[in-house]
């Protein structure tokens, strides 16, 4: 059978699963949930019946299924050849707390931006400062290791997710008119670059994948 990925119907956690797979040439069904009805009334109970910790993203695959992100991540990596070991899984560790303090800043229901105005002040000190706090530790990373990635010339697991991260971090200063963070970073400037050129993911750039909204709507994102 098909190895399926599941998650809502945008790149969030879900955009590195299905570049891991893209980045691997491996079919796949990429169930994507467009409202609470279909995952909590219709995905969320098939999956339970599979695993009692059913969530969003999880990976069906033949009878094992896969829940939690980070899991989700190293299953998939381990599978077809990404993961590279306690490295990559600290990389995974850092690059959640910048995703963490991304949902912070876009989604209400985390109370720290209560209102669009609040969202579109607080988004100048995300690219000002709170981004360039983790790209500086990334930086380092690649001019300790000397790598063109983080691990080493090819992709690991933590690639897919920084990447992701970075690129809706250059997307929302872009639509918001602030200076791109990642500029200031030659090192890790030329990675994502690099990532962005990849022959391997150019289907998935160019697909429709790609362009889904970053974040959610249903969940009142102020950045989508």
């Amino acid at each position: 059978a098909t190895m399926e990925i599941g998650y809502w119907n945008i790149r969030g956690l879900g955009a590195p699963l299905r570049m891991m797979c893209d980045a691997a040439g491996v079919d796949y069904t990429d169930t994507q949930y467009a409202t609470g009805d279909d995952w909590f009334g219709q995905g969320k109970p098939r999956i339970k019946a599979m695993n009692p910790l059913a969530n969003l993203p999880y990976i069906v695959d033949g009878d094992k299924c896969v829940c939690q992100s980070t899991a989700c991540m190293v299953y998939l990596g381990e599978k077809l050849g990404f993961y590279s070991g306690i490295d990559d899984l600290e990389l995974i560790a850092e690059i959640f707390d910048l995703r963490n303090a991304i949902a912070d800043l876009v989604y209400p229901s985390r109370k720290v931006n209560r209102t669009q105005e609040e969202f579109e002040v607080n988004i100048e000190a995300h690219s000002q400062s709170i981004a360039p706090k983790f790209y500086k530790k990334l930086e380092a990373v690649l001019d300790m290791r000397g790598c063109t990635f983080m691990l080493r010339d090819s992709l690991c697991v933590a690639d897919f997710h920084i990447f992701e991260m970075i690129d809706q971090t250059s997307l929302m200063a872009a639509k918001f008119g602030h200076t791109d963070p990642v500029d200031a970073f030659p090192k890790l400037s030329a990675y994502y670059n690099a990532i962005k050129a990849l022959p391997e993911l150019a289907g998935y750039f160019a697909s429709p994948k790609y362009k889904l909204p970053c974040n959610s709507a249903l969940d009142n994102a102020y950045f989508a």
